[in-house]
């Protein structure tokens, strides 16, 4: 009900609409309440007790069907569409891993005579860097790409889709596993109701995004090291590289994961040995990233977002000290704080698992070790001003969530003996319906009809001449991935450029679009203020978008005679 928006329907002439989770658990307490004052208290509880003992009879049904949700509702409301610069990257980079190449030609580098002071960045697509005069390569990390190019091998292009919310769909599975052994099976039931419902998490399952495989990944890693078995332990080796590769500032968590995983089953020679076990398919997996920054870079220390010394600094800390927790209670809400009860809890034997108590105590220090210790990665990285950037700390949040849930089963075993499996029923359906509310309030289930834009911008400029340039930033991605059309990026072109970069490719012959957000078009104008680019911007030539939300608008830029005469405006 919270992902579809609810639904109404009438009986007997009455509409019945439900739109919330509030007023179904409203009606379920009130008829809950009459049915016990009805049967008395002995009756009711004795039915209470054999109906719940038959739902909790195979807990991991209940956790694997709440996945499968979790996976189909991301993966019917997600956004199957190369949009922005990210998802366009990543499936970009998936389809030149496919063709066994990660180098793209950008022929208009070599055609224009003009010579731009950023080089060769202002003919690069969204997600690429450039590698030489009219050559660029991804500027993604691997692991999703690969993770989407084996997608598409199996089942093409649309399968690409499946992979992101099937790793939503694991975490849930692997949060119910995690609990399961730290708190027993009421703190897996609510670690899976929890972590699958978590609103960043849904919002990043619905697009081809890099966060929750990397979570999902990372999440893997721990739950093989829990059993401390050797083969486990390379296993989980395997698993930590590869969600290295799919975010490789978890290279630098790696280590601390690795220490945790020692001190949780001791300081001994076989913890040790296990340890080792765990570090080395990291460590070769290091290796080959060191190797594939520098083939395509020409650095290990440069990446595609850019030299990783200008990436971080001491200098963003307080700025983003201001953010990252609003950002946390605003997401999450308060009840994460729940979580830092968790490892008092466990020591204190309050919840058990199937692992001894002091083992699960350490096991919750070093979750919320490793939070901190990412969330300190990105207190030092650039400063963002959207509160989606939360993202960043989804590999660590899973194992955050078991720990809020932990707390959450302190509380439902406050309730009389026969009441606690109906209280952690209750606290399940609760966490899970407003997490997956809060997802739907942010806007997560909505993002493919926003997206689709992309798509109409992409259908109209096959209808253009097949000369056109495009100027552009948010479609430099999405127009090379769809159509691999000649392209100029504005944000690499600077005032005194843009009329003598227009009027060299009239001069050869070919129309010049602007293509691009409304919210862009300010930004436009202020940039080339005294332009004879900025003044064509009069009317558009084509726009697309929903009633009240973001605008792709596209304009005719050649020259003045284009803009004075152009069409009534296409709209979609």
């Amino acid at each position: 009900m919270a992902a579809t928006g609810g639904f109404s329907f009438h009986v007997l002439g009455i509409r019945v609409s439900m739109r919330t989770v509030l007023r179904p658990a409203i009606a379920a307490i009130l008829f809950g309440g009459l049915a016990l004052y009805t049967l008395g208290p002995d009756a009711s509880a004795k039915r209470i007790e054999h109906a719940l003992s038959r739902v909790f009879r195979y807990p991991q049904w209940l956790a694997l069907a709440f996945a499968a949700a979790i996976g189909f509702a991301t993966y019917a409301n997600g956004a199957h569409i190369a949009g922005g610069t990210d998802s366009s990257g990543y499936l970009s980079e998936a389809r030149m891993w496919r063709a066994g190449t990660l180098h793209i030609e950008t022929p208009l580098a070599r055609e224009m005579q003009m010579q731009f002071a950023s080089g060769q960045y202002a003919f690069t697509p969204g997600g690429f860097q450039p590698a030489g005069t009219g050559i660029a390569v991804p500027g993604y990390p691997p692991g999703l790409p690969l993770m989407l190019a084996a997608a598409g091998a199996i089942g093409g292009e649309r399968a690409q889709f499946f992979v992101v919310p099937l790793c939503a769909a694991g975490l849930v599975v692997l949060a119910f596993a995690i609990g399961r052994a730290l708190g027993g099976i009421d703190t897996g039931l609510i670690s899976a109701a929890a972590v699958g419902a978590s609103p960043i998490l849904l919002f990043q399952a619905t697009q081809p995004m890099s966060d929750v495989p990397a979570a999902f990944w990372w999440t893997v890693a721990i739950w093989l090291l829990i059993a401390g078995s050797p083969g486990r332990a390379v296993a989980a080796g395997v698993a930590c590289g590869f969600a290295c590769l799919v975010r490789p500032n978890l290279f630098a968590l790696a280590p601390v994961l690795a220490a945790a995983a020692v001190w949780w089953h001791g300081w001994n020679r076989a913890s040790l040995l296990r340890g080792g076990f765990f570090f080395a398919p990291v460590a070769i997996t290091a290796a080959g990233f060191v190797y594939l920054q520098q083939t395509l870079f020409g650095a290990a220390t440069r990446t595609g977002y850019g030299p990783v010394e200008s990436l971080f600094a001491v200098d963003n800390v307080w700025r983003n000290l201001a953010r990252y927790p609003r950002w946390a209670m605003f997401v999450q809400s308060a009840l994460l704080l729940l979580a830092l009860a968790g490892p008092l809890l466990l020591h204190r034997g309050v919840v058990s698992g199937r692992i001894d108590r002091s083992r699960a105590t350490r096991m919750a220090c070093s979750a919320l070790v490793i939070f901190a210790v990412l969330q300190v990665q990105y207190l030092l990285y650039l400063v963002f001003d959207d509160w989606v950037y939360f993202r960043f700390l989804l590999p660590a949040l899973p194992f955050v969530l078991v720990l809020q849930a932990v707390s959450l089963v302190a509380i439902a075993q406050r309730a009389p003996s026969s009441l606690r499996a109906l209280a952690v029923l209750i606290l399940a359906v609760l966490v899970a319906s407003w997490g997956v509310g809060r997802a739907r309030s942010l806007g997560a289930f909505a993002l493919q009809d926003s997206e689709r834009r992309y798509l109409a911008v992409t259908e109209f400029t096959s209808t253009l001449p097949p000369n056109s340039v495009y100027v552009t930033l948010q479609y430099a991605g999405s127009l090379w991935y769809y159509r691999a059309v000649p392209l100029l990026r504005w944000d690499w072109i600077n005032t005194s450029e843009i009329d003598p970069a227009v009027d060299e490719l009239t001069a050869r012959q070919r129309h010049v679009y602007a293509v691009i957000d409304d919210w862009e078009l300010p930004i436009l104008r202020e940039r080339y203020a005294g332009t004879r680019f900025v003044t064509r911007f009069a009317r558009p030539v084509f726009e697309a978008g929903l009633p009240g939300g973001i605008k792709a608008q596209i304009y005719d830029v050649t020259d003045m005679t284009a803009a004075a005469a152009v069409s009534p405006v296409n709209s979609r």
